[in-house]
C-alpha cells in the first residue's frame, strides 16, 4: 500500500512538473496576399471569355455574399486585340460558358486560327497584359470507348490514337462534357493529364487514355451525396453522350496548365506542399491564363 501511495504521489508531481514547465505559444499568421485571378481564352469561331476573380485564403468562409461582392469582380476595363488591326472591349454579362456564371464577352472579334490576341485588364489602379496565339488544330487518328471491365454495362474510359507532328513542338489539351442520364455537365471538364506536350513521342504515333477529371466544385453545395458521387467520376458509362474537345496550345499556355495541375487536382487539400503556377498574365499580385485554342470537338455516344 505505501508503495502504491508513494506512486501515485511521485506521478502526480511529474504532472504538476509537466504542465508548469508549459509555455502557451501564440502563432500569427501572416496576412492573406489577395491576388487577381484571370482566367480567360478565345477560340476559333468563338468570342473572347475572360473571368475575374480575388483569390481568399483556405479558410476563408464562402457564401453567396460573399463571392459576389469580395470574389466577383465587375468593375474591370477589359479589352482584346488582334495582330490584324482588331480592338474589342469586353462587356461584363451573364455567361453560361463560364463556372463563376459571369463573364467578360465579346461579341465582334472571333476568334481565328493562325491569329494572335493580346489582352489587356485594367483594375483597381492596376494595368495587366497577356498575349496568346491560336495554333493550327490537329487531327486524331481515331477514337473509341475502352471498357473497364468486361461486358456492355461497363464504364469506360476514351482512348485515342494521334500521329504527332514531328515538324512542331505541340501542345495539347483535352476536355469532355457529358450527357447522361444521371450527369448533365454544364461545362467543359480537363482531362487527366490537364496539359500534355509531344516531348516523349514527337513525330510518332501514340495511343493515350482520357479520363474526365478535375470537375469545378463551385457547384458541390447544392448536390445531394448521390449527385456528388456522380459528379465526380472520372469514367463514362453505357447511356453517356460525350462531348470530346480536343485543341492545340501555345507554349505560354501550356506552362500554366501544366504548373497548375497539381493545383487542380489537390486544391482542396490546404496542407500539400505548393507548386509554383507559371502564370502567363503580367501585373502585379496576378495569377492566371491568357489561352487561345484551336480546337475541336467531336460527338461520342456510349
Amino acid at each position: 500500500m505505501k508503495l502504491n501511495a508513494y506512486n501515485f504521489l511521485l506521478s502526480f508531481f511529474l504532472i504538476l512538473t509537466i504542465i508548469s514547465c508549459q509555455k502557451e505559444i501564440e502563432v500569427a499568421l501572416p496576412d492573406y496576399d489577395k491576388k487577381l485571378v484571370v482566367e480567360g481564352y478565345i477560340e476559333n469561331g468563338k468570342f473572347a471569355n475572360v473571368t475575374l476573380t480575388r483569390s481568399i485564403s483556405y479558410f476563408s468562409p464562402l457564401t453567396i455574399d460573399t463571392f459576389l461582392q469580395k470574389i466577383l469582380i465587375r468593375d474591370a476595363s477589359v479589352c482584346v486585340r488582334s495582330n490584324k488591326g482588331e480592338i474589342e472591349y469586353l462587356t461584363f454579362q451573364y455567361s453560361p460558358d463560364s463556372p463563376m456564371g459571369f463573364a467578360y464577352v465579346g461579341d465582334s472579334i472571333m476568334g481565328e486560327l493562325g491569329t494572335s490576341y493580346s489582352l489587356e485588364i485594367k483594375w483597381n489602379g492596376n494595368t495587366y497584359t497577356s498575349q496568346t496565339s491560336i495554333l493550327e488544330p490537329f487531327e486524331i487518328d481515331s477514337v473509341w470507348f475502352a471498357p473497364q471491365n468486361e461486358g456492355v454495362d461497363s464504364a469506360a474510359t476514351i482512348r485515342i490514337l494521334i500521329t504527332d507532328n514531328g515538324s512542331l513542338k505541340n501542345y495539347y489539351q483535352f476536355f469532355v462534357k457529358v450527357r447522361g442520364k444521371k450527369l448533365q455537365d454544364r461545362f467543359w471538364v480537363t482531362s487527366l493529364p490537364v496539359a500534355l506536350d509531344d516531348v516523349s513521342f514527337n513525330g510518332q504515333t501514340f495511343n493515350f487514355e482520357i479520363f474526365r477529371a478535375n470537375p469545378s466544385n463551385l457547384l458541390m453545395s447544392s448536390m445531394t451525396e448521390e449527385e456528388r458521387r456522380e459528379y465526380y467520376r472520372m469514367t463514362f458509362r453505357p447511356g453517356d453522350t460525350v462531348f470530346f474537345k480536343y485543341a492545340s496550345i501555345d507554349h505560354p499556355s501550356f506552362q500554366f496548365w501544366s504548373s497548375a495541375a497539381s493545383d487542380i487536382a489537390f486544391g482542396q487539400n490546404p496542407f500539400m506542399s505548393p507548386t509554383p503556377v507559371i502564370s502567363n498574365i503580367k501585373g502585379k499580385n496576378v495569377l492566371g491564363v491568357w489561352c487561345g485554342y484551336a480546337a475541336t470537338v467531336d460527338t461520342l455516344f456510349y
